[in-house]
């Protein structure tokens, strides 16, 4: 009888010494970007299970964009694509579930830009010049990418902007609009975005970009 409780208490004893199931880490790589000339928003997502060397994997349910199943393209990176027309939402959201049922969510908040422009469709190359437009101010994380282009002189300018000052509102010195020759160039702008996040053991990164339509400016 004795052997026999010293062994209930063996079995017990390894038992509780057993080491708990570590939870599974997964990593979530998406990117969104909308051409307001074509008027069509491309999505990508791309999940990752394991760790420190993490693998392409995918969910059982899929992975869904704005509530809408994505299609799964056949390559070894098991990235999920969604290419949609229409309008462009402030708020973007991915979400699949894990082996346990459990619903991830990943959102990325964005705003557009509308209109915008110098005010005068002539700028001079000895003047600083004020730009506007229309919508929220770039925040934490955002930057503007003008895209000059001139067609005659084969040549493009590509300007980043990061503004801090809380408005929607860009001030260019002279020295800046100094870089452009003197000529006729088109403009368009390309507004990004960068978000991460970490919930649930999922650590997510997402990139999102705004395309804009072009316009037209004389440089003097």
């Amino acid at each position: 009888m004795k052997h026999i409780f010293f062994f209930i208490l063996t079995t017990l004893a390894f038992s509780s010494c057993k080491p708990a199931e570590k939870p599974k880490k997964y990593s979530l790589d998406c990117y969104v970007r909308f051409l307001e000339t074509e008027g069509r928003v491309r999505a990508e997502a791309t999940l990752r299970e394991g760790d420190p060397i993490p693998q392409p994997v995918e969910p059982a349910g899929g992975m869904l964009y704005q509530g809408k199943t994505m299609s799964l393209r056949q390559t070894p990176g098991k990235t999920f694509k969604s290419e949609t027309s229409g309008g462009f939402g402030t708020k973007h959201l991915f979400s699949w579930k894990d082996e346990k049922g459990t619903t991830h969510d990943f959102e990325m908040q964005f705003s557009p830009v509308t209109t915008f422009g110098f005010g005068d469709k002539t700028v001079s190359r000895q003047k600083p010049a004020t730009f506007r437009w229309e919508g929220a101010p770039l925040a934490k994380g955002e930057v503007m990418v003008f895209l000059w282009e001139n067609a005659a002189l084969r040549k493009t300018v590509p300007m980043e902007i990061f503004n801090t000052s809380g408005t929607p509102v860009i001030e260019f010195p002279a020295t800046q609009l100094a870089q452009l020759d003197p000529g006729t160039w088109t403009l368009y702008l390309v507004r990004k975005k960068l978000v991460k996040s970490e919930s649930n053991g999922v650590s997510a990164t997402g990139i999102i970009e705004y395309y804009t339509q072009t316009d037209t400016i004389r440089v003097e």
